[in-house]
């Protein structure tokens, strides 16, 4: 139901607190200043080269050495049955050390 008070009787509503704009506006120049520097620089500076000769000065670069190929070698163990792909390298896996386990025993009611 609309609200039939005279204006003068109605709240008058609170201004709300609006951010300071100082800090986004000195951002923005900043950046209009550093961008009107670079056309600047940009335009004024000579296209070919400059009127005056520079010195001539020799400098060396020391080549990259050319990267070394990273070759993969993956060893696959094959089950019993299967076969390895054809043109594999076939390496036979080294046998394991034999395990020597001592086991001593003693008889129920001997004495030792």
């Amino acid at each position: 139901m609309p609200d039939h008070r005279p204006l003068a009787a109605r709240p008058v509503p609170a201004a709300k607190p609006r951010p300071d704009p100082r800090p986004l506006r000195i951002a923005f120049g900043m950046g209009a200043l550093a961008t009107a520097s670079a056309l600047a620089t940009a335009l004024t500076a000579p296209a070919g080269g400059s009127a005056v000769p520079l010195a001539q000065t020799t400098v060396s670069v020391p080549v990259a050495p050319v990267p070394s190929v990273r070759h993969v070698i993956q060893y696959i163990k094959l089950k019993p049955g299967q076969t390895a792909p054809p043109q594999a390298v076939v390496k036979q896996a080294p046998a394991p050390p034999p395990r020597v386990v001592v086991v001593t025993t003693h008889q129920s009611g001997a004495k030792p």
